[in-house]
């Protein structure tokens, strides 16, 4: 027969703890600045046997005699960090409901440099689900924290995948001017990232103008050797920023003044893009970012892939196995249905992308062929088909209640341009200039009830019907290309987003 006296052991020992009694150390938490720095009377041998950081410290060369106890400086952790940290190596207890988060965080710090796996894992598991509005609030302290240690991974890819769907929680406060360059590169470089690329360059003009105060005047003030000081700042940031993605207004206006600090071949490529925006962008424009959107993010570009490729996978990719291509986009290029049509036609396979002024959604259409020209002989301006599909995103940030709706008639038109609109699929999803419209009864095609529990009979080629029927598009990126290259057999499509 055998038995356990768990509790009771642990009582003892927390009772050790508690009392300090026979200690033959006194460690001293917090710097000698700090208010709160706290003494403890604690044992060598129980700090010793639970952890490998106090085998190494608590050596007799690293220790200071004080009569007849050692004493053990740890400026760096605070002493109510220290004293969560003493009470888990005597008794395996751990309560940190009562911690704020930003304690929890520097928890997670110490814990990493004293080596105790499994009280780091418990506090970053805890943080990421119980404490979501702080991981809100202090962002770019946590960040700053945490950046570099592989063990906080999870929680260092929740504050970045934050930024990237929020970029407000960044850039909403000057914090952000706070982080070091290769963090601030991380978030730059981060596929996800959705906002204007002409915004994102003033952010990052204003980072490099923080470390150098005197350059606040004029660009065109700058001495050459602040120009060539700002230069070497920048120069790594100046990497992520998509300047192809600009309008001509944007780069003459925001970037144009700041053209010393970049070389001479990014100076041509950029006059290249504002002129010929057309042409398909060089390693060194396109290098920085997988997914050249401002309306969606990659997991729901994955999602679009997966419904793209039903007969390979059935749901979003894990990964998206793609290249992406920006060749039209209406902020950039203008609101101009001719334009569309110019720079868009037989592109082959492409998905148009929506979002309505003041409205969550996005919505999208997949035309498996290729917008054609009209044909003024034979009126011809539709496609035919079986695969194509349209979409809504409700929230426009995450997959979560996303709709798919398939064509549903064979032989029939699904996606044309008119001479007089932009891309539609049949009445579904119509785009003419900057105004959007989606109008259920007027389709042909299987006739259906709708929604399932009315009477109500309409015809439906695509099955759902878009929760705005009409409004003004927002960010009317008339079809943004993204060319999909999937990596097993090297087939291209192209994304459009509008």
């Amino acid at each position: 027969m055998s038995k356990t006296f768990y509790t009771q052991f642990l009582s003892n020992f927390s009772q050790l703890f508690e009392s300090g009694k026979s200690f033959d150390l006194l460690l001293y938490a917090g710097s000698e600045r700090d208010s709160n720095r706290k003494e403890f009377k604690v044992h060598t041998q129980i700090l010793c046997a639970q952890s490998a950081y106090f085998q190494a410290a608590l050596s007799k060369e690293w220790l200071k005699k004080a009569g007849d106890y050692y004493v053990f400086e740890k400026a760096n952790i605070e002493a109510d960090v220290f004293e969560i940290i003493l009470r888990y190596l005597y008794t395996g207890e751990v309560n940190i409901e009562k911690c704020d988060g930003f304690q929890i965080v520097k928890l997670l710090v110490a814990s990493d440099e004293l080596g105790l796996v499994d009280l780091l894992q418990f506090a970053q598991s805890y943080l990421i689900e119980s404490r979501q509005s702080f991981n809100v609030d202090q962002l770019v302290r946590i960040l700053k924290l945490i950046f570099r240690l592989e063990s906080c991974k999870t929680l260092r890819q929740l504050c970045l995948d934050a930024f990237c769907n929020d970029h407000a929680k960044l850039f909403g406060s000057d914090d952000y001017l706070t982080l070091e360059e290769d963090i601030f590169i991380q978030i730059l470089r981060n596929e996800n990232l959705r906002m204007k690329e002409v915004d994102l360059w003033k952010y990052v003009l204003k980072w490099g103008i923080s470390r150098h105060p005197e350059l606040k005047n004029s660009p065109a003030e700058w001495s050459t050797e602040g120009v060539n000081r700002m230069k070497k700042t920048l120069a790594p940031l100046i990497e992520c920023i998509r300047f192809f993605a600009m309008s001509a207004e944007e780069y003459y206006d925001e970037v144009r003044p700041y053209k010393k600090l970049f070389s001479k071949k990014l100076r041509e490529e950029m006059l290249q893009f504002i002129m010929l925006p057309s042409r398909k962008p060089s390693d060194i424009m396109t290098r920085t970012r997988l997914l050249n959107s401002t309306l969606i993010s990659c997991s729901i570009a994955a999602l679009i892939a997966g419904w793209i490729d039903s007969k390979i996978k059935t749901t979003s990719y894990d990964e998206i196995p793609y290249e992406f291509t920006l060749i039209y986009r209406a902020s950039r290029d203008g609101f101009n249905d001719q334009k569309f049509r110019s720079m868009c036609s037989n592109k082959g396979p492409t998905v148009v992308i929506a979002k309505v002024l003041n409205q969550p959604y996005i919505f999208g259409g997949y035309n498996p062929s290729s917008w054609v020209g009209y044909n003024l002989v034979s009126a011809q301006c539709c496609n035919r088909g079986t695969n194509s599909f349209i979409f809504e995103i409700p929230d426009g940030k995450s997959t979560t209640g996303a709709r798919i709706g398939r064509f549903r008639r064979e032989n029939g038109y699904y996606a044309d341009h008119h001479s007089s609109h932009g891309p539609r699929f049949g009445s579904n999803f119509c785009i003419n200039g900057q105004a959007w419209s989606s109008n259920m009864s007027r389709n042909i095609g299987i006739s259906r009830r709708w929604p399932s529990n009315t009477n109500t009979s309409i015809c439906c080629t695509y099955g759902i019907a878009c929760n705005v029927t009409r409004g003004t598009l927002e960010e009317y990126e008339q079809p943004m290309s993204i060319e999909f290259k999937i990596l097993d057999n090297m087939v291209k499509r192209t994304l459009l987003e509008i």
